[in-house]
């Protein structure tokens, strides 16, 4: 894989505290929208048990406490990763870069099941069901745009772990005398 020099106008360096920072920020935001938000405009549904096992679920804020020890999660690790970049250490960038993969991965199956989800919603009538077309769309378009420039940050720090990993390999004697 071809490795990035520069992050927008700036080094893969100044890209990826950006990202971790961001990374942060987003998850301060989501959590607090998540228990500030009413209960019943998000649905929940876990495909596995029965709808009356979900209500139970649903009631007893289960599902926001699984979201909130996620996004917890996700902190730690932005900031391992803004702790790797100023100590230039790729083995506390890693966490980071194998999460970022899958929740790439995450990202994409989740927006392709909520918008074919929608597509094939049953409506009663063709009014609604072209309100739901328009929404599947949205979604669908939004969820992938969001996806490219995720998967763009990751590059960044990736190819930013990349280069912090080969300078640790040189070793520091091999280095040239002005990066020392």
């Amino acid at each position: 894989m071809k490795r990035l020099q520069k992050c927008c106008c700036a080094s893969t360096r100044t890209g990826t505290l950006i990202t971790a920072v961001m990374g942060i920020v987003l998850s301060i935001a989501t959590i607090i929208t998540v228990w500030v938000v009413e209960r019943h405009t998000v649905a929940f549904k876990t495909y596995i048990f029965g709808e009356d096992f979900d209500k139970k679920l649903l009631a007893h804020d289960i599902p926001r406490i699984i979201i909130t020890i996620n996004l917890c999660f996700t902190i730690l690790i932005c900031s391992l990763l803004i702790i790797a970049v100023k100590k230039r250490r790729s083995w506390l960038m890693l966490p980071w870069v194998v999460l970022g993969i899958v929740l790439a991965i995450g990202l994409l199956i989740s927006v392709l099941h909520t918008s074919i989800s929608f597509y094939l919603f049953d409506a009663k009538d063709e009014e609604e069901k072209y309100n739901y077309n328009i929404l599947a769309t949205i979604i669908l378009i939004g969820g992938i745009i969001y996806l490219c420039i995720y998967l763009y940050l990751w590059v960044v720090v990736f190819s930013h772990y990349l280069d912090v990993r080969d300078e640790e390999e040189r070793g520091r004697y091999r280095k040239a005398p002005y990066k020392r």
